[in-house]
């Protein structure tokens, strides 16, 4: 929800506002820190307390903004302790991993009615780890259970087990062309996993095929998501391989082979890689020497290229992303938030409307076939080519939306170079730091500018957009140590962008 527009919104305004953000609640940052959580365990659990299991570690995976509830995951490793008395074995969970999944409720949220508290003899015969067991943490405000399976990704088992891959990669190939090709060996491997969100597995396959006929690929990558991504992606990557000859001298994109919708699996070729952009740019950035920031201006380039061929292909697929809509879903973030965390629900809201303005005066250009949620994680580097891969995000869009999204997360891996070498986030390291990350981002639109055309005021609107958004995401997924960092970024962004006039 807005706020009432009740005066024209202040540059000081859009800026001051933001303050709200600079600082995590401690009963949310207390969540993530895997020592506190560990040690309530250890209070808690019967089978910890005792001694008859020992935590060896509590990694918090996730801690994430859904409605009204904070959605916790910890993977744990434990190890044998001494045994129980009357024993002479050590506990059947030796050397075990376990995940806990569950809920982190608000100070102001009431806490389970009948919290469940462990003991030596749960009434349903659960024991610690084991589907059914459950516990509630009073000082942490956590209600934990054990994770049993991914009920969101119901394919995940058929992926992972070769023998289940291979008879349903089998069809598909031959469907897609690779004939009298037969499967001989099938080795999967699990390469992305966000539980209850998507995972992605690489399939190395051997063949007994015909002489003279078409090679088939290997790897093959399977995907499954939750919802319908995979089905956008699929959509997406058909209609740019219909118009293949007007991207191929540019850059590599994975073969579609099949989408299974019931199962919501995702099937496709791969695409050539021996490192990401991402990864370039952060060694680049640390290391900071003319040599490797050469590098990584010269892959800039060929990303820049590559993406310029891609909006120019012709190629028509999904729904069309507007700035509107993304301006909506940043209010929906912060609204998301606000209902825990109550203070924060007008803190974006003058930035917001200062962004609605700047939009009016700049008009989009006309739409394109965007990646949408382009990255550089999502380019492949691979002996001078470039390949792009994930497109389950894919929509028609104006070009500034791919511009300034890549250039946003450019900024984000640049300003993290930083704090991972320990540098203060303040000076000239920072200043420095800044500087470089204009000139990289720079070159790179000046670089697509020189094969396709693109309002330069939209891809700062869209680019500050995503600013915030990556800023906002340090507080739904408690990134506890990237909300700094991603608040200078921001800020610098507005004050060196023109959105916001510093004379």
């Amino acid at each position: 929800m807005s706020a009432p527009a009740t005066a024209p919104v202040t540059e000081d305004d859009a800026v001051s506002s933001l303050a709200t953000f600079a600082t995590l609640p401690g009963w949310l940052a207390a969540a993530m820190h895997g020592q506190r959580v560990a040690a309530e365990l250890e209070r808690q659990v019967p089978e910890l307390s005792s001694g008859a299991l020992r935590l060896q570690s509590c990694t918090p995976e996730r801690l994430r903004a859904k409605g009204d509830e904070w959605l916790a995951r910890y993977r744990l490793r434990v190890a044998p302790g001494e045994p129980a008395v009357g024993s002479e074995s050590p506990s059947e969970h030796a050397d075990a991993e376990i995940v806990l999944v569950g809920w982190l409720l608000a100070p102001a949220q009431t806490a389970p009615s009948a919290p469940t508290a462990p003991s030596d003899a749960p009434a349903d015969g659960a024991q610690f780890g084991r589907p059914g067991w459950e516990c509630w943490l009073p000082e942490l405000r956590l209600q934990l259970q054990a994770q049993a399976s991914d009920e969101a990704l119901p394919a995940l088992p058929t992926l992972v087990d070769p023998v289940a891959a291979a008879e349903l990669l089998g069809p598909i190939l031959h469907e897609a062309g690779y004939l009298p090709a037969t499967i001989t060996s099938c080795r999967p491997e699990v390469v992305r996993y966000k539980p209850g969100s998507r995972c992605t597995v690489v399939v190395r396959l051997t063949y007994d095929s015909g002489a003279g006929e078409p090679t088939p690929p290997t790897p093959v990558v399977l995907k499954t998501h939750q919802g319908d991504k995979g089905q956008t992606a699929w959509a997406a990557m058909t209609a740019l391989w219909e118009r293949a000859s007007t991207w191929q001298h540019a850059v590599a994109m994975a073969e579609p082979l099949a989408y299974l919708p019931d199962e919501r699996i995702l099937v496709q070729g791969p695409v050539p890689e021996e490192r990401t952009l991402k990864v370039l740019a952060r060694s680049a950035i640390t290391d900071g020497g003319p040599a490797a920031l050469d590098e990584l201006r010269d892959e800039l380039r060929r990303t820049a290229r590559a993406l310029a061929a891609v909006h120019l292909s012709g190629a028509e697929y999904g729904r069309t992303a507007t700035f509107e809509d993304e301006v909506a879903e940043v209010r929906e973030v912060v609204a998301r938030l606000s209902l825990t965390v109550p203070q924060l629900e007008f803190a974006a809201e003058p930035l917001l409307r200062l962004f609605e303005d700047r939009s009016v005066a700049a008009p989009a250009d006309a739409v394109v076939a965007a990646h949408h949620d382009f990255r550089p994680a999502q380019v492949l580097l691979d002996a001078g080519g470039v390949g792009f891969i994930d497109f389950d995000g894919a929509s028609m869009a104006e070009p500034a939306l791919d511009l300034g999204r890549f250039r946003a997360k450019l900024r984000d891996i640049g300003i993290s170079a930083l704090t991972g070498s320990g540098q203060p986030m303040s000076g000239e390291p920072l200043a420095a730091n800044l500087r470089l990350l204009d000139e990289l981002c720079d070159h790179f639109l000046i670089a697509y500018e020189a094969y396709a055309p693109v309002s330069r005021a939209r891809v700062l609107l869209w680019e500050s957009c995503d600013l915030l958004t990556a800023m906002l995401h340090a507080w739904t997924k408690v990134r506890l140590l990237r909300v700094e960092p991603r608040m200078a970024v921001l800020l610098h962004q507005l004050g060196t962008s023109g959105l916001i006039r510093t004379d």
